[in-house]
């Protein structure tokens, strides 16, 4: 069996989307003739435990941790967090009036280059050099962010002359919270030639989105070395979960993982409210479920549009639990972060929707990576944040598909007029049978285009972690 030395900072027990990727190679890696050998920290700074996620880990694999020299602690302190409390992921992207995270942020950002995992390259390498010596690999996965991986990787490759290969799941200095933010001319700088150094290097390199080939890296390397492989689900993962098994009294809308400032669905909150004064929905017939941190702009946002009684939240959930919550659902929304960049953003989270079977409403660029994969696999829309109306009429359509009343009554009494004024219904005589068996048949239809949408399910399976593994076994063995 070959053997592969990956290179994560993220690795179970962390939890959060930036483990799954690494974690799903490794489970499947072996079926392919490679054995997964793990470098990765002791102890590091992560957004959640998810101390499910071991599971995955094949009795094969090897793992060897090493300390690392982090600012984690000192920046909690100076900043006033508690020690145990978890950074997010994207802290940098996060406006704050509190001068000393500010500070702490430009720290960050123009003296620990190219992340604040920096303290970690002499204990990894030092180790590495080490498992290369005993193990003798065939070849070096490192995967990013933070793109220390990659230093370290680029140390070991040139010691070793073992192939290597970058995996991005985010860009490098093109990424999305590095807008607007302030950096000084010589930090830009230095991290663009640390990132060129490496693009250049790296053999291969991969990436999670067709986009940030297309518009980022292969503008700065030989295209050539570029492939994308995305992010995907695991079909094991959904072994015990079965879509429309368990159906609510409510119409519930799921969304799982963090909402941040920058994903604050404002119209889709407006677009509740007016659905309630209209009427059309109670807190007892609808709820937006959140799985996980939600930022104060947003909950300030649900306050202002008095829809608190339709939201529901949850504290952040192990993986499989938070999976089980979409038998539940009726519709998933998936919410890509607002900025300059955004098309080119695709959310882990956006393949386990797809796996679930369930209707997935994303806002966010109409013309982006994430659009286009829902439209070749017929599993959802996208619509621009901006486009109320169009998200209001979306809410519309889905609610009225699972909850259209047909009934026996005068069409001139009240029961009537409230099924036409909130379109959620037909009433017929009781001697209208030919036209009750045709609205019967036209909501069926409807169904089966509506919420039981017609779904490419040959696209969809290439979205499975064991193909995009194989996939991954193809750039090892070119």
């Amino acid at each position: 069996m070959k053997k592969v030395l990956i290179i994560t900072y993220y690795w179970p027990p962390a939890g959060g989307p930036g483990v799954q990727r690494v974690l799903k190679f490794a489970k499947y890696l072996p079926e392919f003739g490679w054995q997964p050998i793990i470098l990765t920290v002791e102890n590091g700074e992560y957004p959640a435990i998810d101390n499910s996620l071991q599971d995955d880990i094949p009795s094969s694999c090897r793992v060897y941790k090493t300390f690392s020299l982090e600012p984690n602690l000192f920046y909690k302190k100076f900043t006033g967090m508690a020690v145990d409390e978890k950074i997010p992921t994207a802290i940098l992207a996060a406006e704050s009036t509190n001068w000393k995270k500010r500070l702490a942020n430009w720290i960050r950002l123009n003296l620990f280059i190219p992340d604040a995992k920096i303290g970690w390259i002499p204990f990894a390498v030092r180790k590495g050099k080490k498992i290369i010596k005993a193990e003798k690999p065939d070849i070096i996965f490192s995967s990013s962010p933070p793109p220390t991986v990659h230093l370290i990787a680029k140390k070991l490759a040139k010691w070793s002359g073992v192939k290597w290969v970058a995996d991005f799941r985010d860009p490098w200095t093109d990424i999305h919270y590095y807008e607007n933010q302030n950096r000084n001319k010589a930090a830009k700088q230095f991290d663009s030639y640390l990132e060129r150094v490496v693009l250049r290097d790296a053999d291969k390199i991969s990436c999670i989105s067709q986009m940030d080939i297309e518009e980022d890296f292969a503008k700065k390397t030989d295209p050539e070395k570029c492939v994308n492989i995305a992010n995907g689900y695991d079909e094991a993962d959904f072994r015990n979960i079965k879509p429309g098994e368990i159906k609510s009294k409510k119409f519930i809308i799921l969304h799982i993982g963090a909402v941040g400032k920058e994903r604050n669905p404002l119209n889709l909150f407006k677009a509740i409210c007016k659905l309630a004064d209209e009427k059309i929905i109670t807190p007892e017939t609808f709820t937006i479920r959140f799985i996980g941190h939600v930022d104060e702009l947003a909950l300030q946002s649900i306050k202002s549009e008095n829809i608190e009684p339709f939201v529901d939240f949850i504290a952040y959930l192990p993986h499989s639990e938070a999976l089980a919550q979409t038998m539940f659902a009726d519709v998933m929304l998936l919410l890509v972060t607002q900025s300059e960049k955004n098309r080119r953003i695709l959310p882990g989270k956006t393949f386990e929707y797809m796996r679930t079977g369930k209707p997935i409403l994303a806002l966010g660029p109409e013309k982006g990576e994430v659009a286009r994969i829902l439209s070749d696999t017929g599993c959802g829309v996208m619509i621009d944040y901006n486009s109320s109306g169009d998200i209001y009429l979306k809410l519309l359509e889905y609610i009225a598909i699972r909850n259209f009343v047909l009934g026996f009554c005068p069409k001139d009494g009240d029961a009537a007029e409230i099924l036409a004024q909130t379109n959620t219904g037909r009433m017929f005589e009781f001697n209208e049978i030919q036209e009750l068996r045709n609205e019967i048949k036209r909501q069926y239809k409807n169904r089966q285009k509506g919420l039981t949408q017609k779904v490419n399910r040959e696209e969809i399976m290439k979205y499975s972690r064991r193909k995009l593994t194989e996939k991954l076994v193809e750039v090892f063995e070119r």
